[in-house]
């Protein structure tokens, strides 16, 4: 009995040590972002895409006053959007205009400040031309 006993303090007092010196990545210091939508097929260029980005600590709990950013690049030319909060806690609104035809990349910062924030990868997109009006 005495052996079990020293044998969990030990592994608890292990647990306690490595919370203290662990890196804010390791204990929990992170976040999920979802997209409302995506830019549909022929989305030309621009036209504004209009997005909701959900920011989720933990992928749980809506993430209120983080301050995330939308990038969008194309042949190494980032374009910056920063976001308006909604009335929905941890729901960011984002106006994207795609500046011209072409495959694009996109990422989302999530504004998790002031230590946790990420950058978010989504797959790349098409953007068609913009049609001119005869």
């Amino acid at each position: 009995m005495k052996g079990l006993l020293a044998l969990l303090m030990a592994a608890a007092t292990a647990a306690l040590l490595s919370a203290e010196i662990a890196p804010a990545a390791q204990t929990g210091c992170w976040a999920t972002v979802g997209l409302s939508s995506l830019p549909k097929a022929g989305h030309q260029a621009g036209q504004p895409w209009l997005v909701t980005v959900r920011v989720l600590q933990h992928g749980r709990t809506p993430l209120a006053d983080a301050k995330p950013e939308m990038r969008i690049r194309k042949a190494g030319k980032v374009t910056t959007f920063r976001s308006r909060s909604t009335p929905a806690v941890g729901s960011y609104r984002f106006r994207v205009v795609f500046p011209s035809a072409g495959r694009w990349s996109f990422t989302v910062y999530d504004g998790f400040v002031p230590n946790c924030a990420q950058v978010h990868t989504f797959k790349a997109i098409t953007i068609a031309p913009a049609q001119v009006e005869p």
